[in-house]
């Protein structure tokens, strides 16, 4: 059955670059299009489409208004924005909108996939608890643009890591939120990290990426405030997780990709906490101190409450970035890793079991074993990597895992012992 897509451009020659851009898609594509908003809005009826990608300006008027209309009259519907990212003004505008990016100039291979990517998401992700939820939510931290100009440094044949560090300076919050990083106890290093371009050289390309991600989640929703819900706790579990996730992987000789996917991932893996908490302030407070109160699992109590978890909430945002599939798999699944289908080491394996461990070692004896996420016993016998944990604990220079105590027979008290004779 084929797929509808609507192309709205801006104009006849805005429509003639789109269409050129569908193009590559193929026959399991059926393509409506229309120069303009009216248009546009004349075809839904037609409909439904099974996805729509406008320019973000068309004809004086916001692709993204008419995409946020979409969105409540057919939340189905995958919705896709081609920008300039270098139209800051335009591009301020997205920040906030749970709308898919592709960057201009784009061709028909990135469209094909950022397409592929979406719905494949849908088929094990996207249910439609999950779709009402997001399209509630009001404030969504769209992909940074500064990461968009590292990425496409990376690309340059005269690329280089001192120029991406060039980039980062320009960047004030991402500055701050990058030296932050490489100062912290995570990188162990023995003395004080300056400026962007001395972190882009100890962190490397593809750490330097994922930290730009994270760095800009916190600073987005830097304004959630609570005794009961700490950001700069997140911000030093999501550190930590992203590292252990790393050794974890390096441990069992994955390539260097699956490595920095799993980094990435445990960096990013709690950031549907910072989603919901600034979106649902009130009710998400009520329901950490309702947790603390029953001395229950938070992401048991928001799948009660909300009918989903953190981890689905921050997948679907960083499905919406266009991250790879391995990587939302990896945040969506954190906590249920035995419903992924694949059954070898992946970033999951990596995220999951470095969540848990890190988890353990941050509060162990401060709240009740009842809250804290466990290793997946089961799911790790799926793998076959049951016996793999003590090595991947000491690639990690965690001390080994403590053995539980067996319950003992009672043991009558001693008698109290007697005064020595006069």
């Amino acid at each position: 059955m084929k797929r509808r897509l609507l192309l709205v451009g801006d104009g006849p020659r805005g429509l003639q670059n789109l269409k050129i851009l569908a193009s590559g898609l193929g026959p399991s594509w059926e393509i409506s299009a229309a120069p303009g908003i009216v248009e546009a809005q004349e075809l839904l009826p037609k409909g439904p489409f099974d996805a729509v990608l406008a320019e973000l300006r068309i004809g004086g008027a916001s692709g993204l208004q008419f995409l946020n209309q979409i969105t409540e009259l057919h939340p189905k519907t995958q919705r896709f924005v081609l920008a300039d990212l270098s139209d800051k003004q335009a591009m301020t505008k997205c920040v906030g909108t749970s709308h898919h990016y592709l960057a201009t100039p784009c061709d028909p291979q990135t469209l094909r996939a950022a397409l592929d990517r979406a719905f494949s998401l849908d088929v094990w992700l996207m249910n439609e608890r999950v779709k009402k939820f997001i399209a509630q939510m009001q404030k969504l931290p769209s992909i940074p643009s500064l990461y968009f100009q590292v990425v496409k440094e990376l690309q340059s044949p005269t690329s280089s890591l001192e120029t991406i560090g060039d980039l980062i300076s320009k960047d004030l919050v991402m500055t701050a939120k990058l030296l932050q990083l490489i100062n912290s106890a995570v990188f162990g290093l023995r003395r004080q990290i300056a400026s962007p371009t001395e972190a882009v050289l100890c962190l490397g390309a593809e750490t330097t990426k994922s930290v730009l991600l994270l760095a800009h989640t916190f600073s987005y929703f830097d304004k959630v405030k609570s005794s009961s819900f700490s950001i700069e706790s997140l911000w030093e579990h999501a550190l930590a997780t992203g590292s252990l996730a790393r050794s974890i992987a390096q441990v069992q000789n994955a390539s260097m990709d699956l490595v920095e996917e799993a980094f990435t991932a445990g960096l990013l893996h709690d950031i549907g906490k910072l989603v919901i908490a600034c979106n649902l302030p009130a009710d998400y407070i009520k329901l950490i101190q309702r947790a603390q109160r029953e001395k229950r699992a938070l992401w048991l109590m928001e799948e009660e409450v909300f009918g989903l978890t953190h981890a689905e909430v921050g997948a679907c945002v960083l499905g919406i970035w266009g991250l790879p599939v391995s990587i939302i798999e990896a945040v969506a699944l954190h906590h249920y890793p035995s419903r992924f289908l694949s059954k070898d080491f992946s970033p999951l394996t990596a995220v999951h079991v470095a969540n848990a461990w890190d988890h353990e070692l941050r509060v162990k004896g401060k709240v009740d074993p009842s809250m804290l996420p466990e290793v997946d016993p089961n799911y790790l016998k799926e793998l076959g990597a049951t016996e793999l944990l003590p090595q991947w604990r000491e690639g990690c220079r965690l001390p080994p895992i403590p053995e539980k105590e067996e319950p003992s027979a009672a043991v009558p008290p001693p008698a109290a012992p007697q005064a020595a004779a006069a």
